[in-house]
């Protein structure tokens, strides 16, 4: 179940605030002793995480769908992507953390044979707390009911990414993107795809920047430049990527000005990253872009250009809307 995005925080009694986890959304499925892990492009996120879940001696049930997010803490106990990251190549410092990933749950879909994607989220959530067991590897996610400006404001003093708001009348919608639950950024993001690269100037001849889109139906379309971020790591991964995906073609729909393609080196459209930015200009670019992260186990024809809509927008609950 996917959030919409949205553009300001709101208060609503019948609504709960969630901190938005800066990770990787993970839906744990234990079965018996045996537990395993889906990103959401329906890989097997063990290739990025391990078993760190293994064995689910962390939840009170024989069978279970939990659905949550990968995160990892610095030394303030704050997300941190970067940190993540490089915990998923295994370069955390040594005894920076009991375990190198924390699982941040929030739903809770399936409980020893019983289905419960109609059941409303906060039944779910009720449930989901009374199954998880103490454990440094897992933690429920928390919320406050109502307060969402005041919640956004304090999300915001810590620096995190943003919140999340969600019905809490609300079904659990397999696959949609929904009002139900709607998203509250405090740092701008997006996925963006890479299609090519330039190579740079200085220090930076190896790799000066990505030239990177987003798919409107089955094109690819331009969306600009991310030429800040990469740090010494960053570009060895990147490169790495760069180094098997060449073509001869650009793969945009929309061709890069040409002073860009003029330099350019094109890339099967295989490669999805994580930017942060300053907003769209009128023709449809990313202002301002920089480096992020690896966007691991996503789909590159998923990738979309978010814009947000009015906070005001919500509609009925999908349970409402069912009967």
């Amino acid at each position: 179940m996917l959030a919409t995005l949205v553009g300001a925080p709101f208060d609503d009694p019948d609504w709960q605030f969630e901190i938005k986890w800066d990770g990787f959304r993970v839906e744990a499925v234990v079965d018996g002793g045996a537990v395993r892990l889906w990103t959401r492009g329906e890989q097997d996120a063990a290739r990025y995480f391990g078993t760190f879940l293994a064995p689910p001696t962390w939840i009170a049930a024989r069978r279970a769908i939990v659905d949550g997010e990968v995160i990892a803490l610095d030394d303030r106990g704050e997300p941190d992507f970067a940190l993540l990251q490089e915990r998923i190549k295994g370069r955390g410092r040594p005894g920076a953390a009991v375990t190198p990933f924390v699982y941040e749950a929030f739903d809770l879909l399936h409980l020893d044979g019983r289905s419960l994607l109609d059941e409303p989220l906060e039944e779910r959530r009720r449930l989901l707390a009374s199954v998880l067991r103490a454990d440094p590897r897992v933690r429920m996610s928390e919320h406050i009911a109502g307060e969402g400006i005041a919640f956004f404001e304090a999300a915001r003093q810590r620096g995190l990414e943003g919140i999340m708001a969600k019905d809490r009348r609300s079904r659990y919608v397999p696959g949609a993107r929904t009002l139900d639950w709607q998203k509250i950024k405090i740092r701008p993001e997006q996925e963006l795809v890479v299609g090519g690269w330039t190579r740079g100037t200085g220090k930076a001849t190896d790799l000066g920047a990505l030239l990177v889109g987003v798919y409107e139906g089955d094109e690819l379309l331009y969306a600009g430049k991310v030429g800040a971020g990469f740090t010494t790591d960053a570009r060895a991964e990147l490169l790495a990527a760069i180094a098997t995906r060449s073509r001869d073609t650009s793969p945009f729909s929309t061709p890069p000005p040409r002073a860009v393609a003029r330099n350019a080196l094109w890339l099967r459209p295989e490669i999805v990253i994580r930017a942060e930015f300053a907003g769209w200009t009128g023709d449809g670019l990313v202002r301002q872009a920089a480096y992020k992260g690896l966007d691991l186990g996503k789909d590159p024809t998923a990738v979309r250009r978010e814009a947000p809509i009015s906070a005001s927008t919500r509609s009925a609950p999908t349970t409402a809307r069912r009967a």
